[in-house]
């Protein structure tokens, strides 16, 4: 065809482009100096115009039109001609959404970003949310106008999760999460509280000769990621096989370390496997949306990390590169430790349980900053009342509140619901695998071979990248549309293993 090779070739160039900003930001969370702080959101600026440019060009909407005419008579295998003509409808419904914002916004928007990530880390570091506050009410006031760009029928928080999930609403999150609160408030109280059996504290080298240990363990080659440290832990792709993981270390509590790389790993897993998918770099090639890759860390971190098999695998492992003799550490105190329910300040840092309550505040809280209930100003006043109606926990100071996780400095309102998605996709996916592959407990525990689970997830969620819908993904690759109810069960099942 004639216009293929020339579409594939520029779609390779905003490739090329999306990696080094990639490289730009991981290098900015991960080794920037602070005085290069601003020149850094220069350079994010201006590429990040330029790729807005070529990705909205008039090039690329004739590239698009002149392949669309070309495929009704094209001489292709009828997978490849359904393939082409997904990827050119999906292209088109996001180039129209991204037409709908004006250059001079995007490049104001990156740049204010860029520099609110420095001036956030320093608050936090000050636990003073009013150095931060005149930043967030700048980015508060453009994601408004985001989404009046954008449009939407009902409320501004539907255009801009849009961006993160196809197809939800607000009101429809309102009604999972009014069940899931529902369901998940009585397990608080039913579940246990382990205390930390770790009787002196681990050096963070011997957590990082642990952690390194995880990723090719769950199937990342090894030649082709890094593990990091950061301020948050993160994961990112610079390529289709450069994957970049960091976590971080606390000596008091070393199992930080540990599931914030298995959650990492999770999220590299699945970048990593959608580059097998047919046409990449494309369109379809690319994470589906945002609840569907945390559905991929969540399964590995809590499904597989949390359970009996794994860490029977591990133990002795851990024992060795912690320098801990198992009296000291017996396995059942460590395992009941790792599945403890406990009241959390820090979302990070809460259990498979609570986690879905700290999601839920954030999206009360901004949904009603973007409708405009409620203002940037009285944000830690309202966070600490939430986090006293929600868990009976008295906020101290802003940095375990307000200010503990980084995603409002980005701009990135509408981003914390997928989180929850995530738990929702993770416990459903992975329930259906169980039913097919009942030997892979014994798999892990004895060999720790997470192959099957692996090969399962690149056929039914890597390899088939913005084919379908989230909805149609799951639906697809379970048999029917997301469920919460296999979340409860899974964490039902949970409650019962521990007593």
């Amino acid at each position: 065809m004639e216009y293929l090779q020339t579409y594939r070739n520029y779609w390779k160039e905003l490739s090329h482009i999306e990696n080094i900003l990639a490289t730009l930001h991981w290098d900015l969370e991960v080794m920037l100096p602070e005085a290069g702080y601003e020149e850094r959101a220069e350079q994010i600026s201006y590429l990040s115009t330029l790729y807005h440019k070529k990705y909205i060009s008039v090039e690329l909407d004739d590239l698009m039109g002149n392949l669309a005419l070309q495929l009704e008579s094209a001489d292709l295998e009828p997978q490849e001609k359904f393939f082409l003509k997904r990827e050119l409808e999906v292209l088109s419904r996001e180039r129209n959404r991204a037409k709908k914002l004006p250059e001079i916004w995007v490049k104001e928007f990156s740049k204010l970003t860029n520099l609110a990530h420095g001036i956030w880390a320093e608050a936090k570091q000050k636990k003073d949310f009013s150095h931060f506050s005149p930043t967030l009410k700048k980015i508060v006031a453009m994601v408004q106008e985001k989404a009046e760009l954008y449009g939407y029928t009902t409320e501004p928080y539907d255009a801009l999760l849009e961006d993160y999930e196809t197809g939800t609403k607000a009101s429809d999150l309102e009604k999972l999460f009014v069940h899931l609160k529902n369901s998940l408030i009585p397990f608080i109280n039913q579940f246990q509280t382990f205390p930390n059996p770790f009787q002196k504290k681990i050096a963070k080298e011997l957590q990082a000769n642990f952690c390194s240990k995880l990723p090719p363990m769950l199937g990342l080659p090894k030649n082709s990621y890094r593990l990091d440290v950061s301020l948050h832990p993160f994961s990112t792709s610079l390529g289709a096989n450069d994957k970049r993981i960091t976590t971080r270390y606390f000596e008091n509590e070393p199992f930080s370390s540990v599931f914030g790389v298995l959650h990492e790993t999770g999220h590299a897993l699945y970048e990593f496997g959608l580059k097998d998918m047919k046409g990449y770099p494309s369109a379809l090639s690319v994470a589906l949306s945002y609840g569907i890759h945390e559905s991929q860390s969540r399964l590995w971190e809590n499904q597989v990390g949390r359970s009996r098999p794994f860490w029977e695998y591990l133990y002795p492992t851990l024992l060795k590169e912690f320098n801990i003799y198992h009296y000291d550490l017996p396995f059942d105190k460590l395992y009941n430790y790792i599945n403890s329910v406990s009241k959390s300040k820090i979302r990070v840092e809460a259990d498979q349980v609570t986690y879905n309550l700290h999601i839920i505040l954030r999206f009360e809280i901004e949904r009603d900053l973007l409708s405009k209930k409620i203002t940037v100003d009285e944000l830690p006043q309202i966070w600490n009342e939430n986090m006293k109606k929600f868990f009976d926990l008295e906020i101290e100071n802003d940095a375990e509140g307000v200010l503990q996780d980084v995603h409002w400095s980005g701009g990135s309102f509408g981003y914390f619901p997928t989180y929850t998605l995530g738990n929702i996709y993770a416990a459903q996916l992975f329930h259906t695998f169980l039913d097919t592959h009942q030997s892979f407990w014994e798999d892990v525990r004895t060999r720790g071979d997470f192959s099957s689970l692996l090969k399962w997830l690149k056929k039914n969620i890597f390899q088939l990248g913005k084919l379908y819908s989230p909805k149609e993904l799951i639906k697809q690759a379970t048999g029917e549309e997301p469920n919460s109810n296999y979340l409860i069960k899974y964490l039902k099942g949970k409650m019962r293993e521990l007593g």
